[in-house]
């Protein structure tokens, strides 16, 4: 579990569900095949959602 401010550490591959591995595998092909100009950074969904990051 993580503490306010820290990343969670994700699982190690080999204690994933088979499942799990073949969903990270298809996300990261789409990711790869996806449009950079149709991702949205940070930022630019903070800003959209009035979240200022400054705070």
């Amino acid at each position: 579990m993580a503490i306010d401010g820290e990343t969670p550490n994700p699982p190690a591959e080999d204690e994933m569900l088979p499942d799990e591995r073949e969903v990270l595998s298809e996300r990261a092909e789409a990711l790869d095949e996806a449009d950079d100009d149709y991702l949205l950074t940070v930022d630019e969904v903070a800003a959209d959602l009035g979240i200022d990051l400054d705070e």
